[in-house]
């Protein structure tokens, strides 16, 4: 990220960071880190990182894995400590792209795996955490990214946003998910990931030449929850890692972080909740692709994947929502691709 925005919900591990922690079987090969020579498998091992109190943590990786005898593989394990005692390892599984990527919830004393999210357990809450990640023969890792929820997301706006008209638009690809036969409900986060990835410049049209963002739901899908989900927030932002980009989630605090990516980094997808003011939502995602204040009014410019004409005559995909019912409905939470 431009000049990293720093807050106090995530922890970004580039690679001269990763070059700085233990390292089995490991070295340094440039702008990742790789197997060494001889060996067949290596160990990254973190050191303790000690945060604001925290419930909820997401972990992600970005690494290449597409070799072609489809060998390689990576693991990302994280250990959370309450009370003073560090929980088991915690693992995403062994992830490669293209392969059939699977793990499932897992259980602790005082911490629990649901999906893609570790969380506390009897409103205990951790104070440190730690990593390890495994790793094969031609793969190559280049961030760690963990994000972690220490306090809610706050709605107040700085009000010096309003005081000049100006508007700020990426021009990001339009996909709809509903248009996909069968999965069309399933994939809004995969849809959002497709965007971002071909807003870069990645074009999947060869595999899929109807419906790009069901082949990229392809390889998002987490094949251990719900046989498959395609929503998992780490399997979809380390697709964005395969394809050689920095991507991973994020949370931001407020809106003047969120209004700083936009600035500086890009479109970013967002997790949202609630009423949107053209439907309610239990959880879904969408790319928010910039922004505009308009005669004192702040709008939130998305590319929505659920949105088509039967919401309004000519609606597809794109929809300005008003800042009130964004501020009531976005959770913080974002995939970030740099």
């Amino acid at each position: 990220m431009k000049n990293n925005l720093i807050n106090n919900s995530n922890k970004i591990f580039r690679i001269d960071d990763l070059e700085k922690m233990k390292l089995s079987n490991l070295k340094r090969d440039g702008d990742y880190i790789v197997l060494d020579d001889i060996s067949k498998e290596g160990i990254l091992e973190s050191n303790i990182y000690e945060v604001n109190k925290f419930y909820e943590m997401v972990g992600a990786w970005c690494a290449l894995t597409n070799d072609t005898n489809g060998s390689s593989f990576i693991e990302l394990e994280i250990s959370v400590c309450v009370n003073g005692e560090f929980s088991k390892y915690f693992t995403y599984g062994k992830w490669r792209l293209y392969g059939d990527n699977l793990y499932y919830n897992q259980d602790d004393k005082d911490v629990y795996m649901d999906c893609d999210e570790i969380l506390t357990k009897d409103d205990l809450k951790a104070d440190a955490f730690k990593f390890r990640v495994k790793m094969t023969k031609y793969t190559k890792l280049f961030l760690i990214v963990i994000t972690y929820e220490s306090q809610k997301y706050d709605k107040t706006v700085d009000e010096e946003l309003f005081k000049k008209d100006i508007e700020k638009k990426y021009d990001v690809p339009k996909l709809n998910q509903n248009m996909v036969p069968v999965i069309g409900g399933e994939m809004c986060s995969a849809t959002t990931t497709a965007m971002l990835l071909k807003y870069k410049g990645v074009d999947f049209s060869k595999f899929d030449c109807e419906f790009e963002h069901r082949y990229v739901a392809s390889l998002v899908a987490d094949r251990g929850h719900n046989s498959p989900t395609y929503g998992n927030w780490t399997y979809n932002t380390v697709v964005m890692g395969a394809y050689g980009f920095n991507g991973y989630t994020f949370r931001v605090e407020n809106f003047k972080e969120f209004i700083y990516l936009l600035d500086n980094v890009g479109p970013v997808g967002i997790s949202i909740r609630g009423d949107t003011g053209v439907y309610k939502t239990g959880g879904h995602l969408m790319v928010a692709i910039g922004y505009k204040i308009k005669d004192g009014k702040a709008y939130v410019l998305c590319n929505d994947p659920n949105i088509n004409e039967r919401f309004g005559e000519g609606l597809f995909v794109y929809y300005e929502f008003e800042l009130d019912y964004f501020s009531n409905f976005f959770r913080g939470m974002c995939y970030v691709i740099e």
